[in-house]
């Protein structure tokens, strides 16, 4: 039997990086300095995009399937975790060459503490059951 997630607390994680919530007052993203307007850090603007596309994948997972071992929403779902781990390699091992390409040219970003300890916790999700 696959692996199965909590999607609730995937879902809650991924929030935590790139939603803001009324009890709080920004995202991860949000608060970082290099994402304010007028000109956002390229990197950040492409990694910050790459989690929300990831996050509507999630949110687009059939959750009743998902809980009944449907193939195509367990497929999906290992797509998600797999960009989540991707991700956790752009802000925390970053390559000069990806990061060149992504910024066309742009300085690297730091990415600062807070959004490297929430993408930390989102790849450190374990399954719930196997």
């Amino acid at each position: 039997m696959a692996e199965k997630f909590d999607l609730e607390d995937l879902d809650a994680r991924m929030q935590a990086l790139i939603e803001n919530h009324a009890h709080s007052r920004n995202s991860a993203f949000d608060a970082h300095p290099e994402c304010q307007p007028p000109t956002p850090n390229p990197n950040l603007f492409f990694t910050y995009d790459f989690i929300r596309n990831t996050h509507n994948q999630l949110k687009a997972i059939d959750r009743s399937k998902y809980a009944s071992g449907d193939k195509t929403a367990h497929e999906a779902l290992v797509e998600v975790v797999g960009r989540n781990t991707f991700t956790q390699l752009l802000i925390t091992k970053p390559d000069p060459t990806v990061s060149a390409m992504m910024s066309g040219g742009a300085p690297p970003a730091d990415f600062g503490p807070d959004i490297k300890q929430k993408v930390q916790e989102l790849v450190d999700i374990k399954p719930i059951s196997s």
